[in-house]
């Protein structure tokens, strides 16, 4: 197996994806019903809700409890990793508290880290290692091109994934989240500006507000 990211140090080992994890699709359209829909229901993530690494706020999809039971072995957990199968684009997202429960949809792929990998690898250092460059281009190049370009499950199990030991690979998830979270505060501070933006001007020109004494 040809490494992605080399040279590495010699204490870092090489692994193929599946023999660490579970890789399964989502549910096919035949396994949704036009019922099943419910505007107020679990949301289902699929490709087009998947951005910058991360859930959109407001996922397209949403279904009723009801279908959320029968369909619960696409029920998803803390810890998982959902990667847009329907896209040009390679993206993906690790699930945290806030997603466990939802559905992932019929255009995702999740990457389960097994029980016994969970000693070798950590399921948001694979997040991560999933937007290194080298990896990108390899997953592109698994890209089946057509009307609609899409990865496919077995594509992705010769991946080769280079697991550094654990205590380095803890020390890359905890810089990452606290980019995201540095990420996450300034988009924050940003919506906050902008929504005063388009309160304040527009009072201002019509001299409903003035900032002078």
């Amino acid at each position: 197996m040809e490494p992605l990211i080399s040279p590495t140090p010699d204490n870092w080992t090489h692994r193929r994806l599946d023999d660490l994890c579970r890789i399964n699709g989502g549910p096919s359209g035949s396994d949704l019903n036009a019922g099943d829909h419910d505007a107020d229901g679990i949301a289902v993530i699929n490709t087009v809700d998947i951005s910058d690494g991360r859930v959109t706020d407001t996922p397209r999809t949403r279904i009723s409890p009801a279908a959320v039971r029968r369909l619960s072995r696409y029920k998803l957990a803390v810890g998982d990793v959902l990667l847009a199968r329907l896209s040009g684009k390679i993206n993906n997202v690790i699930i945290e508290e806030h997603e466990a429960g939802m559905l992932m949809g019929g255009s995702t792929i999740r990457i389960q880290v097994t029980e016994t990998a969970g000693t070798v690898l950590l399921p948001y250092y694979l997040h991560c290692y999933l937007m290194h460059p080298a990896v990108l281009e390899f997953l592109g190049q698994q890209v089946k091109q057509g009307i609609q370009p899409s990865l496919t499950q077995s594509s992705l199990r010769n991946l080769p994934i280079a697991l550094p030991p654990m205590d380095t690979q803890q020390e890359i998830v905890e810089v990452a989240q606290a980019f995201r979270n540095k990420i996450e505060t300034h988009e924050r501070v940003a919506g906050l500006t902008r929504q005063l933006y388009k309160q304040v001007v527009p009072q201002m020109v019509a001299n409903e507000m003035t900032l002078r004494a």
